[in-house]
């Protein structure tokens, strides 16, 4: 757990009923004639509030801020983090044993309680990274109770440097494109000071910054070889000005040579075996264009050459679609 001491945070029940309210109206974005109400209700109401609040996220009472876009995003898409809840329960059912996981980009600990809800008894102990202040005093509230969690405040890349501090692009996450710089740590060094002895999937979702945290994992990746699911998102690495083919770069140096690509509503897209520069190539296009698709990217699952997960297992889904706890 981090040494940082976790006060207690003061909810406006007022704009608590307003969020939960509009998250139990949510299918309305699709009627025809009062979508456009629900959306302006929506907005207004986040240049409105800035405020803790209250939620249940996946079973469990959260506090988070307002205008946190999870709740929103898991309602109007169920197939969201299809990819990553079959990559826990494939890496479990292979390791036939409970699983060591890490969550880098953790924010206020939604992908832990997504886990805990869809694969009972399958997680032996968690790390979450985060390096947003605000994300990390509601990590601890809402995982501080987990004894067998470990929380880090920190910023990632993939050197012990200075680093563009994270500011909020929307609500709901947070980007390293600040005007500031603060300092940064490789998530090797981080994990080893943390204690880290295994791992088995690492998550990471840092909005552009994927690729610079996979370069500076040399050791876990060799060492560990763990199954892994990253955000491949071009728009974003051109934004944070980094390069958007350096995570398949520093993933095949170590071992890495199977590719599972989802597209960003969870659904499988294609296989890749290696780094196909022309294929990432076209898809980088695509999605830098942004007119096939509004704000298109990719998940992408990444397996060691001597993982025995089988892709074609993961890539149907099973059960990952059959779930209980959609949000």
């Amino acid at each position: 757990m981090s040494n940082l001491i976790m006060s207690e945070i003061y909810t406006n029940k007022v704009a608590s009923l307003i969020y939960n309210l509009l998250l139990g109206t949510v299918k309305l974005d699709n009627h025809k004639y009062i979508s456009n109400f629900w959306h302006k209700t929506w907005h207004k109401s986040c240049s409105i509030f800035s405020c803790p609040i209250n939620t249940t996220i996946h079973g469990h009472k959260v506090v988070l801020n307002y205008g946190y876009t999870y709740p929103i995003n898991s309602r109007q898409n169920p197939s969201y983090n299809n990819p990553l809840v079959e990559l826990v329960y494939q890496a479990y059912i292979t390791k036939k044993s409970p699983i060591t996981l890490i969550d880098i980009g953790a924010a206020i600990g939604d992908t832990v309680l997504l886990v805990y809800s869809n694969c009972p008894n399958m997680i032996q102990n968690f790390y979450c990274v985060d390096g947003d202040k605000e994300f990390f005093r509601y990590l601890q509230q809402n995982l501080g109770h987990f004894k067998e969690g470990t929380l880090i405040l920190s910023m990632l890349s993939q050197e012990d440097k200075n680093e563009r501090e994270l500011v909020r692009t929307h609500a709901g996450t947070a980007s390293a494109q600040g005007e500031v710089e603060i300092s940064a740590r490789s998530l090797d060094s981080v994990m080893l000071e943390a204690g880290l002895q295994n791992v088995d999937v690492l998550k990471i979702d840092v909005d552009g910054f994927d690729g610079k945290i996979l370069l500076g994992a040399r050791y876990i990746l060799q060492q560990y070889q763990p199954a892994l699911i990253f955000e491949w998102h071009p728009i974003l690495c051109e934004k944070t000005g980094n390069s958007q083919t350096e995570h398949f770069e520093a993933l095949v140096a170590c071992g890495y040579e199977k590719f599972i690509w989802f597209n960003k509503f969870g659904e499988f897209s294609h296989f890749m075996y290696g780094f196909e520069q022309e294929s990432v190539s076209r898809l980088m296009e695509l999605c830098l264009r942004n007119k096939f698709y509004y704000d298109w990217h990719y998940d992408v699952v990444a397996l060691h050459h001597n993982s025995i997960i089988n892709p074609v297992v993961l890539a149907e889904l099973s059960f990952a679609k059959a779930r209980k706890s959609k949000f």
